[in-house]
């Protein structure tokens, strides 16, 4: 393989490399383990589920294979196994989730409109969002972005755009216009993080508005600058996962917006996926990609290694947009 492969190969290679590690097939039945090492070994995520099968639909639009349609359908056979076919959990961020991994790959099945219906009613008009989760009262980014997505299509459009207004008018940093993390019990919560300008840049073109996506792009723009344009790292766990989606929406963004903000939004995500693969050893990446990988701790997690892969899909995607 060359020093610097084009991004399908790159993308090909984080794929098989997740798979190979962490993906384990049981018959007509597959699932992911959350870690090659440690108790993670034998965990179960659902909504790193989500990501991985999301994940798997942006690999075959770019690389159809019948392999990985056949992976896929396992793995939506592990989930309905693993949630006694409900395909819900109390977490709404987390069946947002996995609502936008159907619309991927299984965009006419009967899990995505329930979740679009379970999503629907959890909407809480006196705050003007959904709670992160049943009995809460924290309402945020991570849930709304991803729920106004999988509404914004369906019958419930309206609403989705009921969510990002929220979001817009409760949660964006005056100073900054970066995405604060949510709200509860009437206080802002002031975390930034790389997954909730994803999900507002995601949404905000679900519904085909692009100066609002335009708006939240140069904030992510002017964040990332001092830092030579790379992403916040959050560490493992779920944080893994964060700068992945933040650059999967970016590299929407690249295929939907015009001129220079395309290519704005295109060169964060090149520059995050060259640095990472950049900090690859034996297969790894990073959690942070400012240093190598190494194989121990974080860089250990199902997590970190699928939020690398989602980077370089994205890259593939941001590429497409210089000629579609």
């Amino acid at each position: 393989m060359d020093a610097t492969p084009p991004a399908q190969q790159r993308a090909a290679a984080a794929e098989n490399a997740v798979i190979s590690a962490y993906v384990h097939r049981y018959g007509p039945v597959a699932w992911a383990h959350a870690s090659t090492a440690g108790d993670g070994s034998r965990t179960w995520h659902y909504w790193w589920h989500a990501h991985l099968v999301h994940a798997l639909a942006e690999a075959e639009r770019h690389r159809p294979s019948a392999a990985r349609r056949r992976l896929i359908g396992g793995l939506l056979r592990g989930i309905t196994l693993r949630t006694a076919g409900t395909w819900i959990t109390p977490f709404y961020d987390d069946i947002a989730w996995m609502g936008l991994a159907l619309a991927e790959a299984r965009p006419r099945g009967h899990a995505r409109a329930r979740i679009a219906r379970i999503l629907a009613r959890a909407y809480d008009p006196a705050v003007g969002a959904l709670p992160w989760r049943t009995g809460s009262v924290l309402y945020n980014a991570p849930a709304n972005g991803p729920a106004a997505m999988v509404l914004a299509p369906s019958r419930h459009r309206a609403l989705a755009g009921r969510l990002t207004a929220w979001i817009a008018e409760t949660l964006d940093d005056p100073a900054t216009g970066l995405v604060r993390d949510g709200i509860e019990h009437g206080a802002v919560r002031p975390d930034l993080w790389t997954y909730n300008q994803g999900v507002a840049i995601g949404a905000a073109l679900a519904l085909g508005d692009r100066p609002r996506a335009a708006a939240v792009l140069h904030a992510v723009e002017r964040w990332c600058a001092p830092d030579d344009g790379l992403f916040r790292a959050a560490g493992g766990g779920d944080g893994g996962l964060f700068a992945g989606i933040l650059a999967r929406y970016l590299a929407v963004a690249a295929t939907r917006l015009d001129g220079e903000d395309a290519e704005r939004a295109r060169r964060l995500v090149r520059h995050n996926a060259d640095a990472l693969w950049a900090a690859r050893r034996d297969g790894l990446f990073p959690a942070d990609p400012r240093r190598e990988a190494r194989p121990e701790g974080d860089d250990l997690d199902l997590s970190v290694q699928l939020g690398a892969w989602i980077t370089f899909e994205s890259a593939v995607t941001a590429s497409a947009g210089l000629t579609s």
